[in-house]
């Protein structure tokens, strides 16, 4: 059978600035006492077939709505987040010892978990409900295909260009396990802060700064199931159910080395674009 698919649209502004001059610095995190924002506009998610439907279920933060216009789908809303660091499920932030604290030597009081249930003032996220009418006997599996990226509002502006660096987007499956997690920049290494018995993280007692494996750095569309388990991992399985929840997690990772005060005033936006591929009997 043909294979058939569809392609979801969307995009946010993330918007940082601070409240305060920034002061250079090369050390992830940021090191001027500022906030960082996010506005989040628009997501449109458009229908090309009619056995694939996308809808959005819900977000952890306060103030997004939805409105729907035929076969597209508009999220909007306004959000305000900070450099945290985490895994896509479990985030954490230092609290830094403002009299010690330095770009070469940071230290902190303490390293407390942030967003458990309220996303507001740390990262975005929104879950959508991906369903399928009939495709086949074994149904369909749905994957993040070519043009899903984090990039820069304005290519030429360098605190757009900074943002990016060193932001992150996770995918979580239905049970609130990560799918996959997405970094536009291609760094050697990611790495995030986790609780860790024993070990000292910027002063505080059991946190460490571990490795992420298997980050993406880029997305491709594939023609065939086959080919696309292969090359990437679905992000939804129609082929045993017909609809699951999926929902995505934008942030600023502190870990990350570029993560730094001249991201400050910075705006990126995110593409997702989503196919499915019948899964051949």
């Amino acid at each position: 059978m043909k294979a058939k698919n569809k392609v979801l649209l969307m995009s946010v502004g993330l918007v940082l600035f601070s409240g305060m001059a920034a002061v250079g610095s090369t050390f992830a995190w940021f090191s001027a006492i500022q906030n960082a924002s996010v506005s989040f506009n628009t997501a449109t998610i458009e229908t090309k077939d009619n056995n694939l439907s996308v809808v959005y279920k819900s977000s952890l933060n306060t103030g997004i709505s939805d409105s729907v216009t035929g076969n597209s789908i508009e999220l909007t809303g306004a959000n305000k987040v900070t450099d945290i660091s985490g895994d896509g499920i479990n985030f954490y932030k230092p609290l830094w010892d403002a009299a010690l604290d330095s770009p070469s030597a940071r230290v902190a009081y303490d390293i407390v978990q942030v967003g458990e249930t309220v996303a507001d003032g740390y990262y975005i996220d929104f879950t959508l409900t991906i369903s399928r009418s009939s495709i086949g006997t074994s149904g369909m599996k749905v994957y993040l295909g070519n043009g899903t990226e984090i990039a820069a509002v304005t290519s030429a502006d360098s605190e757009d260009e900074q943002a990016v660096l060193g932001s992150r987007l996770a995918v979580l499956d239905s049970l609130g396990a990560v799918i996959l997690v997405y970094a536009p920049d291609a760094d050697g290494s990611y790495n995030y802060i986790t609780p860790a018995t024993g070990e000292s993280l910027y002063s505080v007692a059991d946190f460490d700064s571990v490795a992420l494996t298997g980050v993406v750095n880029s997305f491709a569309t594939y023609t065939t199931v086959t080919a696309a388990d292969a090359g990437t991992v679905a992000i939804a399985d129609l082929s045993t159910a017909t609809t699951a929840d999926v929902t995505f997690r934008a942030w600023l990772e502190g870990e990350d080395a570029d993560t730094i005060n001249d991201a400050i005033g910075g705006v990126f936006s995110i593409a997702l674009k989503l196919y499915g591929l019948a899964v051949s009997v």
